[in-house]
């Protein structure tokens, strides 16, 4: 993406990362989620219910605008508002599984409040949650995508967030952002049996 060139420069002139500044993050309550399929169903709506709840939240609409600032991302061009949004989720939180047969969903401010502090860490969906809240406050139409790895059916192995965007001028074209794939660009997608997008 070309808009990163810019990032060093408006970095220096900005003087802060897009994180500082953000204020006070209230808090939202837990929730105990099934096993299985239905617990992995049942995760993605309550992912989808937290999202929409915190895209209306004015700390993370700011946080989404200075990270469009940050990358330098012109009016318009939606796809690299995207991709923004995504490399920085993908930067600033650490992989970390959950307790096994345990999922832990976290509150996307409270994974806010740990990049302020520089501690940032999470799964898939904690990942996959922050990117969606941050796509909506913005106006994006994000998608949970849950897939399975070696196997037809059964439970989901991963969740990531899928946006179908266009720059000004071009055709739309589907965006994947997952943010664990800490070894490749944001836009790779590993290969996987099948799985299903989940509009948030």
């Amino acid at each position: 993406m070309s808009t990163y060139r810019n990032q060093l420069r408006l970095r220096q002139f900005l003087g802060a990362e897009p994180e500082h500044l953000l204020g006070n993050l209230p808090k939202i309550s837990e929730q105990n989620i099934g096993d299985g399929l239905s617990g992995n169903i049942q995760t993605i709506q309550f992912m989808k219910k937290i999202a929409r709840i915190r895209s209306g939240n004015p700390l993370l609409r700011k946080l989404a605008l200075n990270i469009l600032l940050q990358y330098g991302v012109p009016s318009n061009q939606y796809v690299d508002e995207a991709l923004a949004i995504g490399d920085y989720v993908k930067r600033k939180v650490r992989y970390v599984r959950d307790p096994e047969n345990i999922e832990y969903v976290q509150d996307p401010l409270d994974l806010v409040k740990q990049i302020q502090n520089g501690t940032a860490q999470g799964d898939c969906d904690d990942m996959a949650l922050l990117t969606a809240s941050l796509l909506l406050t913005i106006g994006h139409s994000p998608l949970f995508r849950a897939v399975r790895y070696g196997q037809p059916i059964g439970n989901y192995n991963h969740i990531y967030v899928v946006v179908y965007e266009r720059n000004k001028y071009q055709k739309k074209e589907r965006v994947v952002l997952d943010c664990i794939l800490k070894d490749k660009p944001i836009g790779a997608e590993t290969p996987h049996s099948n799985g299903e997008e989940y509009p948030v």
